[in-house]
């Protein structure tokens, strides 16, 4: 943020004060923050992760249920993308700008389309399927393919818009993404270029793109149904996002496979995101505590030299060259 404020000034011929002064500046103005607020109140306030588990209660909320002032009903348009949204976020990492458009933005290439899902199909990638083959569908071996859209780390599409993201088919897995696109595809069905022309995601039979608002609402309904409003304040869209990166890593996945597939530019966004969870702190501890720590360094390493000799020779001879003196 510094350096983007210099250089605006920079363009307009304006001297700010060197770098070094403007640290010890911040430095100054940060202890006297900690003094004043403490060493907490500095520490960011990130939400907390959404996983499979909390999907998994979602998704099973039955028909009927009050959400507010509407009732549930999974085959309604809002609620049946709002069910395979939440599939597809937790096992992509999908943000809320990629998936619904804000109010009053037109559609475009930079949200997912219904151009965006094609399917792998007994081993061939299928832009327009039929209903027959959505219907063939072989649980294990077919797939749901996307195409990520432009986003704000890729505003070309030229970075992750080249490596397609591969959601597996489940049959009976009430999380599974390709399972709830499917059912978007049978239940409002679209074909041939008007693929292009319509969201992914939407609110009516006419395909009305579902919009950020759309999206905080019903994530809202949905937390509050199984916690607090106390609670429910500690989750967002982003959630999904940070959920998917914790999850991925307490599977073991390395970090810059998890950077990888969730379309991160730089790994400082991992470290920020893909947390420890308790049970792998606990357990790398434990397995520290079995083990000794026998290593040292190079300086500490024993030698077969005249160092000692050659330098005990030289203080000497400092020591009778300045007697002399």
């Amino acid at each position: 943020m510094v350096a983007a404020v210099r250089r605006v000034h920079k363009r307009r011929n304006v001297t700010m004060v060197s770098n070094s002064q403007l640290s010890a500046t911040l430095k100054g103005i940060t202890a006297m923050h900690i003094a004043e607020h403490g060493a907490e109140s500095l520490l960011p306030n990130r939400k907390e992760p959404i996983d499979a588990a909390l999907v998994r209660m979602f998704l099973s909320t039955p028909n009927g249920a009050k959400l507010g002032s509407a009732t549930l009903d999974w085959a309604a348009p809002t609620f049946l993308c709002t069910g395979a949204l939440y599939a597809l976020a937790s096992g992509t990492g999908f943000r809320k700008a990629e998936a619904a458009l804000p109010n009053g933005a037109v559609l475009d290439d930079r949200r997912l389309r219904r151009s965006s899902l094609l399917w792998r199909i007994d081993g061939r990638i299928y832009a327009d399927p039929t209903e027959a083959q959505l219907l063939g569908l072989v649980s294990g071996r077919d797939m749901a393919v996307l195409k990520p859209p432009r986003c704000k780390n890729d505003p070309d599409g030229t970075v992750f818009g080249t490596h397609p993201i591969y959601q597996p088919y489940v049959e009976g897995d009430i999380t599974n993404a390709a399972a709830w696109l499917r059912r978007i595809e049978l239940l409002f069905p679209c074909q041939g270029p008007r693929r292009a022309e319509i969201p992914l995601f939407f609110t009516s039979a006419a395909f009305a793109p579902m919009t950020h608002s759309t999206v905080d609402s019903m994530l809202g309904h949905f937390l509050r149904l199984y916690m607090s409003a106390e609670r429910a304040r500690d989750f967002s869209f982003h959630s999904f996002r940070i959920g998917f990166a914790c999850c991925l890593l307490a599977a073991g996945c390395p970090y810059d496979m998890i950077q990888a597939l969730a379309r991160w530019r730089s790994a400082e966004s991992v470290k920020i995101y893909a947390r420890l969870n308790p049970e792998a702190h606990t357990a790398w501890v434990t397995k520290s505590l079995q083990h000794q720590a026998s290593s040292t360094t190079g300086r500490r390493l024993p030698v077969i030299d005249a160092d000692e000799m050659v330098a005990t020779f030289a203080a000497a001879e400092t020591f009778f060259s300045r007697a002399s003196a």
